[in-house]
């Protein structure tokens, strides 16, 4: 006897829990659309009705803007475009310098807390605890004001190497006053190609040396220096080629004592080297412990086993220590390095020309603040989301694959 085809059962949608939860982040994303919009239309709505339509045409406008430094050569016929991309190369510069400064320096101010001898593990406690405690605003306005803007001017500072020349003209090696800091550089001549067609051939060389010993070290399994050895040979063979040159590749740049400044050589602003000591001074204090936390929780029995084999203190740390704790460190490290970017910005208390600095003063210039503001977030939410990438990709790569 039939009794027919059986009849599917639905669940209503009110009893299955996937399809509630589908239905509640739609009508979520619905909300946020609707009050986006309604937000947007108010703000072209108010601009509009002053004479400003929201648009970004301005900034192929000439700015008539002119910035103290920048790695980017712009003056006050540049653009607005190329003004923001001044200030985002200040950004980025600071940044990438200041990130490995001061892990380099947390670690060793971590090293230093959890040494055995009470006066540098006590000088390491008070350093952490008095930078981690005071905002970094302030830490910067300390060290600018209390610190650069009370030096004596150009004339008066202190000169290291001070010479006549033929000319009349004073030369300096060195100079240190409320301007900045001043020393010798040196700049390429008009021979630097040969110079660098040398570099070229001798770094393909270290990178065949890398790959040589790594494929030596995984087929008899013993440490060959992968870094140490091609390290040694790129900078042994670019002094020797430099030597060998009939030709200087580079030449000295030396500064130049003015009435009211000082030109030539390189030209460190009191401004930057505020901003980067500072942002080096805060961020070392909160990577130190969180390096302290990583060496920390390598377990005991590994430092005793590297002992008992016979490794020596600085050996334990490179090859046991600091291998297991960088897996723990590399999250909160991110973290660190995520804020150092965003930190710049308060360079503009102390007038460093940094992105947010510039941004703010094109906003006074154009009065497109809608538009700015956009491009900034924009800006800033690229550099994060990049250096989150760049560590996520480094984290995966270091973790320790179990069996």
């Amino acid at each position: 006897m039939s009794n027919g085809p059986a009849k599917s059962h639905r669940t209503p949608i009110w009893q299955d829990s996937h399809k509630r939860n589908l239905l509640s982040q739609f009508l979520f994303t619905v909300l946020i659309i609707i009050f986006i919009s309604i937000c947007y239309g108010n703000v072209v709505n108010s601009l509009s009705e002053i004479g400003m339509i929201p648009s970004f045409k301005f900034l192929r406008m000439v700015s008539h803007i002119d910035i103290s430094e920048s790695i980017l050569p712009v003056d006050n016929s540049s653009s607005y475009v190329r003004l923001i991309a001044a200030g985002f190369l200040n950004t980025i510069s600071i940044s990438f310098l200041a990130i490995i400064f001061s892990t380099m320096l947390g670690l060793v101010v971590a090293l230093a807390r959890l040494s055995a001898n009470f006066l540098l593990n006590r000088i390491a406690m008070i350093y952490i605890e008095i930078i981690r405690n005071i905002p970094l605003l302030l830490l910067l306005l300390i060290w600018y004001r209390a610190f650069f803007l009370k030096l004596p001017g150009i004339q008066t500072g202190i000169l290291w190497g001070k010479q006549t020349l033929a000319n009349g003209q004073t030369s300096v090696s060195f100079s240190l006053s409320n301007r900045g800091i001043s020393m010798v550089w040196l700049r390429p001549s008009e021979h630097m190609q040969p110079f660098l067609i040398c570099l070229a051939i001798i770094l393909v060389a270290s990178i065949a040396l890398v790959c040589f010993l790594k494929h030596r070290e995984s087929r008899t399994g013993k440490e060959q220096h992968t870094l140490f050895y091609p390290i040694i040979v790129f900078l042994a063979g670019a002094v020797i080629s430099y030597l060998l040159l009939p030709y200087p590749a580079l030449q000295k740049d030396i500064p130049i004592l003015g009435k009211f400044n000082i030109t030539g050589g390189m030209h460190i602003t009191s401004e930057w080297f505020s901003l980067f000591s500072g942002l080096i001074l805060y961020t070392s204090a909160f990577i130190a412990e969180i390096f302290r936390a990583g060496i920390q929780g390598v377990p005991k029995g590994q430092i005793e086993a590297a002992r008992a084999l016979g490794f020596s203190h600085m050996k334990t740390i490179r090859l046991i220590i600091i291998p297991q704790a960088k897996v723990v460190v590399i999250p909160p490290l991110t973290s660190q390095f995520l804020g150092v970017a965003k930190n710049t910005s308060l360079g503009v208390s102390i007038g460093f020309p940094d992105l947010f600095a510039i941004s703010g003063t094109i906003i006074n210039q154009s009065g497109r603040a809608l538009e700015m503001i956009s491009v900034v977030m924009v800006i800033y939410l690229g550099l994060s989301l990049l250096t989150s990438l760049v560590m996520n990709l480094y984290n995966r790569r270091i973790q320790i694959i179990e069996r």
